[in-house]
């Protein structure tokens, strides 16, 4: 649907390569089964995954100070926009942040659920 919408789709030209990024995603939800796991985005979409950016507080701060998130180094948001681009650009990079996190102790003791 996507490609067949384009103006070059329309004059006959050879597509745009499509590339899937998923935002927000959350390991953990998709393990409690309230989001859709990645493969089942791709089978839907049947888009090439280039990345996955992880839901972050760090998203929240750097909109709180007016900065993209992308410059907030060390974060995991930083990180997983640098992977994207790196492998856009044909770098073949591991896909980071898709595995759930276990809690640790103190958050398993005193923790939002």
């Amino acid at each position: 649907m996507l490609s067949s919408k384009t103006k070059r789709a329309i004059d006959g030209k050879e597509p745009i390569k499509e590339h899937l990024l998923i935002t927000r995603y959350n390991p953990n939800r998709v393990d409690a089964g309230h989001m859709l796991s990645l493969e089942d985005i791709q089978d839907i979409l049947r888009i090439p995954l280039i990345g996955v950016v992880p839901e972050s507080e760090s998203v929240l701060q750097a909109s709180n100070q007016g900065t993209p998130a992308v410059h907030m180094k060390g974060s995991d948001v930083s990180e997983a926009y640098q992977d994207v681009v790196a492998r856009f650009l044909g770098e073949d990079r591991p896909l980071r942040f898709v595995d759930p996190q276990k809690a640790g102790l103190l958050k398993r003791l005193f923790g939002r659920k």
